[in-house]
């Protein structure tokens, strides 16, 4: 086959939750985007590196949203190959492994028990897939009492090598033609989003670059990062396809379509994702939320999920009623406020800080605690005695010292 199209895409984080809130509705609009896609640009080959769903036991919604989407991928052209990211169960993922290859689609949720399984050969296609999920620290390293951290993050290191190594080398081996690795790592250099939790896991702590990556491959299809970028011209991070936390808000998202000609890497696309669903974060004093708030006119398929960050100088209860006050007026609007923060200036000073040098916030009472920060407020006695009563109904209700 003289050309080759291949998508690249990873973490979908089906069953992702956004401060409560469901992102399933948008994960279906990609899904659904993402087949015309495959079906207009008669792609060859599909590679999801990682994270299809955001827990390890996903629920019948995510699992059916998953299978859906495959079987519409049944009787097109189109291969598919899924690995397991750091979010995924290999359990899982690998159960329907057997059946699902019988409709050209290859899953490897987990490292293989048997070297080289997961070098996949796609003979009608000229290349071959080396399908790396998320390689746990049981699978690379067994720990040694005495090691340092600069030990145990190069045996880390090592361990990811030797894993694409031995890939590279068995493919060598075998018919020639261009090799593609996958892997769910974080690389030297990578920029994060808050969305990632434990972003060193596996390359982090190991200082893994791209310069680790063995000789061979034509193309190293990445997950793990949810910000799409190249590493290096060969070296990609897909990114994730919807944004999944707010400090993603602004990011474009992608996904790469990949060409080879007569088994040479021939060009990398972007291809924008659309945008379903806007993530706003408003800022600035209660007064200058509300106008902008008032001001919001979105128009886009998916209901917008909103941020605020209200900030003001000094403590007043008038405020804070104000600040809920703005929450029920919203409330019905087009857009849903998920996630509003009232901040004021003069309380950002800790707790601890009220108390004489070398006093312990942990041995003081919750009532103690208050107490002093009640003293502190330049608030009028008929205020401290209001909150002094509703404070000691509130410890009564719960039973604290």
């Amino acid at each position: 086959m003289a050309t080759v199209k291949i998508i690249h895409t990873a973490d979908w984080h089906i069953g992702k939750l956004l401060h409560k809130y469901s992102l399933e509705e948008d994960l279906t609009l990609f899904l659904d985007w993402l087949h015309r896609v495959i079906t207009e640009r008669e792609t060859d080959l599909l590679l999801v590196a990682g994270d299809i769903f955001d827990t390890p036991y996903p629920s019948s919604s995510s699992l059916a949203l998953y299978y859906r989407f495959l079987t519409r991928l049944i009787g097109s052209k189109c291969r598919v190959v899924i690995t397991g990211g750091n979010h995924d169960s290999p359990g899982v993922l690998d159960a329907p492994r057997e059946i699902l290859q019988f409709l050209d689609i290859r899953v490897v949720g987990g490292a293989p028990e048997q070297e080289g399984e997961n070098l996949l050969f796609f003979g009608e296609l000229d290349l071959a897939v080396a399908a790396v999920p998320f390689l746990r620290d049981a699978e690379l390293r067994k720990s040694v009492s005495g090691q340092n951290q600069e030990d145990r993050a190069r045996v880390i290191r090592e361990g990811i090598r030797t894993h694409y190594q031995a890939l590279a080398d068995r493919h060598a081996r075998g018919r020639k033609c261009a090799l593609i690795g996958m892997g769910h790592l974080y690389v030297n250099g990578a920029s994060t989003s808050e969305s990632e939790r434990e972003i060193h896991s596996v390359g982090g702590l190991a200082a893994f670059g791209t310069e680790h990556f063995p000789p061979g491959f034509d193309y190293m299809a990445l997950g793990h990062i949810h910000k799409p970028q190249a590493l290096r011209t060969e070296v990609r991070y897909s990114g994730s396809p919807v944004p999944l936390s707010f400090s993603e808000r602004d990011d474009q998202k992608y996904v790469l379509e990949i060409t080879f000609d007569d088994g040479r890497l021939a060009g990398v696309e972007n291809l924008p994702v659309p945008g379903f669903r806007e993530l706003k974060r408003f800022s600035g004093s209660l007064a200058e939320v509300s106008a902008a708030l008032d001001r919001y006119n979105p128009d886009l398929p998916l209901e917008p999920l909103v941020e605020l960050d209200v900030v003001e100088p000094s403590f007043d209860p008038q405020v804070s009623l104000q600040f809920e006050a703005l929450l029920r007026k919203h409330d019905g609007a087009s857009f849903r406020i998920i996630k509003p923060r009232l901040t004021f200036e003069s309380r950002l000073r800790e707790a601890a800080d009220l108390f004489v040098t070398g006093t312990q916030i942990e041995d003081l009472t919750p009532r103690e605690v208050f107490r002093k920060k009640l003293e502190e407020e330049n608030l009028g006695e008929e205020v401290k005695e209001v909150l002094r009563n509703a404070f000691e109904e509130l410890l009564a209700e719960i039973a604290l010292p």
